[in-house]
């Protein structure tokens, strides 16, 4: 007899205080009335606890060797659960859905898709070019196969739903909007301007476009400002942001913090001026928006955010920033400039962002969607 009432979620690659996964999905289906059993990645810091919700870590590895000893040890621990909801995570763990619908009929699953997997295949780093193509077919005639066994499919972007109009299940697109937060009470620096980015770092994401804008601005404006860098990157990555900041002397300059707690991160916000979402026009971004753009909207942060269609209409559409190509080093310059030495001008984007965020960009709006669609909860 299943569960109404419990939920098995997972992820054999997040880890397990993931801010969409367990502060919004998780901790949120918790408050709702059920139990959730989250089984995540091990990151070494301190699990939060909340009412209604366990988690269970995962080991963590480096190599990629290891992740289907993940997957058996999940579908293990799934085929002995009594829940009659199983939610993931991952791309990786489709490969469990056939064997659990056959194992378990009446279980209701659900596939959260973070990301369009077969166009991110095209700029992975780690795929050797000449093999991505090939790899990428296999990937969408496994989805086909496995798809067919969910019963609701999650889109963090509206976007993906073209690519999935012929999998014959409940499709919901669910934005990975911010919680609700009160406003914030801003703690700008006196002394500095200061320019933040908050999620992952890599160099596709603008690190190094972010450092050289910093770099740039030193060169005009000595001692006049400072970035903030928070989220987790690599540590071969690390090491080449670490040189750059040595070789450009802005040691005191740069602020990096690694993955923060998320309620930590709007102590960060408050102290900051400006928000950067620099990314390369890649596929997967092009047609994505940034969660950051909205956490900059819902922090009164005017945004810089680069020039990509969708991005360029949704600015202009709340007047809360200014784009441009993260790769046009001028206009970079000179739109901090003009933020920084019209403080009380730009604060106007901010104010507008957050109302915007209030009236239309928040966690509540989506949670509702996710409980009435899947969940069902009156």
């Amino acid at each position: 007899m299943l569960n109404a009432k419990k939920i098995m979620m997972f992820s054999s690659v997040h880890v397990w205080n993931d801010t969409r996964i367990f502060y919004k999905e998780a901790m949120m289906l918790a408050d709702a009335g059920f139990e959730v059993e989250f089984y995540a990645i091990d990151n070494g810091m301190e699990v939060v606890t909340h009412p209604g919700l366990r988690v269970h870590l995962l080991p963590a590895s480096t190599s990629r060797l290891v992740r289907p000893l993940r997957w058996r040890k999940l579908y293990k621990i799934a085929k002995k659960s009594d829940a009659l909801y199983y939610h993931i995570h991952d791309p990786e763990l489709l490969f469990l859905f056939p064997k659990l619908r056959k194992k378990k009929p009446g279980a209701i699953l659900t596939y959260d898709m973070h990301e369009n997997f077969p166009a991110d295949i095209e700029t992975k780093a780690w795929i050797p070019t000449f093999f991505r193509k090939t790899l990428q077919k296999w990937i969408l005639r496994m989805e086909k196969r496995t798809m067919a066994c969910c019963d609701h499919l999650i889109f963090a972007e509206e976007s993906y739903l073209a690519s999935y109009e012929h999998v014959s299940c409940t499709k919901t697109t669910v934005y990975n909007y911010p919680t609700y937060m009160e406003p914030i009470q801003k703690q700008p620096s006196d002394s500095h301007f200061t320019l933040i980015y908050v999620g992952s770092i890599t160099e596709d994401r603008g690190v190094f476009e972010m450092l050289g804008l910093l770099r740039d601005l030193h060169a005009k404006h000595p001692d006049q400002y400072q970035l903030k860098l928070l989220g987790p990157m690599t540590k071969s990555l690390e090491i080449k942001v670490q040189e750059f900041i040595r070789q450009h002397q802005l040691g005191q300059f740069v602020q990096v913090y690694g993955r923060v707690p998320y309620p930590e991160i709007w102590q960060a916000y408050a102290e900051s001026d400006l928000g950067l979402c620099l990314l390369h026009p890649i596929p997967n971004y092009l047609h994505s928006m940034a969660t950051k753009l909205y956490e900059y909207m819902a922090a009164s942060l005017s945004i810089l955010a680069s020039d990509f269609p969708d991005w360029e209409a949704f600015v202009e559409k709340h007047q809360s920033g200014t784009v441009s190509s993260p790769f046009d080093r001028e206009k970079l310059l000179r739109e901090v400039e003009k933020r920084a030495e019209n403080p009380n001008v730009y604060a106007q984007e901010g104010r507008r962002g957050r109302l915007a965020y209030e009236q239309q960009y928040h966690w509540g709006i989506e949670a509702q969607k996710m409980r009435d669609t899947i969940y069902h909860v009156n």
